[in-house]
């Protein structure tokens, strides 16, 4: 298959899969966490201990084995990395300790890292004038991949036990993972020698490539800004005015559909001149659905509008981003995904904290002011870097 070639649209779908399937890997046990505290006999503060150490393991996986993409052949770096996390997935079912399933839950989310493998392999490997194009689709699993794993892992829950829904994952990924190795060509991307010269090359980069200092900052204040509404928002839901159960806050993440779906078209802007200016217009997008949450949160209607208009805009800024990056050199890509992803998933957390401290301090009016400021910040500084 000549690098023109590839991927193949078919192929490109069956990655997009994949990435959906590998992430989808961090939020099975988040809606199942109540089973699991149930059959570990301890309290849910216990319990999100192990939604903890899953992250922690998956920004340290980000930050010390996405870049090893730069040194070894991204494929077998995949197929490799699909199969570790099959492995832990059954590891977490077969112990009575809890202390243990931490562990293996630390390990899972450390090896958790195929999609964001896959999607720098695939960018550098395609042809080069449609890079945004394709990491578009393939950001549209990820996208998917957080639904997967929120929606469809909390209605199985109800009818199977989490171990049953572990072992089902499993099989998925080692059934992915010997398609990948039989399908996908090898990786032809130039690979540096030195595993420590690529960790020590991560700070020259984010001085060096302004495109990288830029994306993740767009990155780490968008996504915080989306934590800081989707973290309290179930909060909002359960309480007055709506009184919804756990299932209908569950069904409530479907409208972030729209905006996985619309991240396949959106990449395409990634591969012009302007792109950046398209950044600025999707946070721009965030922005005004924290005005427009300021007055309508209470409204039904209002909210799922403010969902859905947050979500086109996150997505949309994040597709911009890595499609950005991902036109700079082949050889660096793996480390400017860890650079950009690590930044990501560091100010989700950061949101994650502030949305949580804003609504039980100041409520919906507290959150609202605290992610607007953020985003007229990032976009203040889109402006003056010009």
């Amino acid at each position: 298959m000549k690098k023109s070639e590839f991927p193949t649209n078919r192929i490109l779908w069956f990655l997009t899969f994949v990435c959906a399937l590998a992430v989808a890997n961090l939020y099975y046990d988040q809606v199942l966490l109540t089973k699991i505290i149930i059959k570990f006999n301890v309290s849910a503060a216990q319990g999100g201990t192990l939604i903890t150490v899953i992250q922690v393991g998956y920004t340290l996986g980000l930050l010390l084995i996405v870049p090893l993409g730069d040194k070894f052949d991204r494929k077998k770096l995949v197929v490799a990395s699909m199969c570790l996390a099959a492995g832990w997935l059954v590891a977490m079912t077969l112990t009575n300790s809890f202390f243990i399933l931490k562990i293996f839950g630390f390990l899972l989310g450390l090896s958790t890292v195929s999609a964001q493998l896959l999607i720098p392999f695939v960018a550098a490997n395609a042809n080069k004038s449609n890079t945004g194009e394709v990491t578009g689709k393939l950001l549209l699993g990820v996208f998917l991949g957080v639904l997967i794993g929120r929606v469809l892992g909390g209605w199985l829950g109800q009818i199977f036990s989490w171990r049953i829904i572990h072992w089902i994952v499993s099989l998925l990924l080692i059934i992915c993972a010997i398609l990948v190795s039989v399908i996908v060509p090898i990786d032809k991307t130039e690979k540096q020698k030195s595993y420590a010269q690529i960790l020590k090359s991560l700070p020259q980069l984010i001085r060096k490539e302004f495109v990288v200092r830029e994306t993740m900052i767009f990155g780490a204040t968008a996504f915080a800004a989306f934590n800081i509404f989707w973290v309290p928002l179930t909060f909002i839901l359960t309480n007055s005015p709506y009184y919804f159960d756990s299932g209908v806050v569950g069904t409530f993440g479907l409208i972030g559909i729209a905006g996985a779906f619309a991240a396949g078209f959106l990449g395409r802007l990634a591969d012009r001149p302007n792109s950046k200016k398209w950044n600025i217009v999707a946070l721009g997008v965030m922005l005004f659905s924290f005005i427009l949450l300021k007055f309508t949160w209470s409204n039904l209607f209002g909210l799922i509008i403010v969902t859905f208009l947050l979500d086109i805009g996150s997505r949309m800024n994040m597709t911009l981003n890595q499609g950005r990056i991902y036109h700079l050199a082949p050889k660096l890509h793996s480390r400017l995904n860890s650079l950009y992803m690590v930044s990501y998933y560091l100010g989700g957390s950061l949101g994650s904290w502030l949305g949580s401290f804003a609504y039980q301090n100041w409520g919906v009016m507290g959150l609202t002011a605290i992610a607007t400021v953020i985003l007229a910040l990032s976009i203040l500084y889109a402006f003056l870097k010009k």
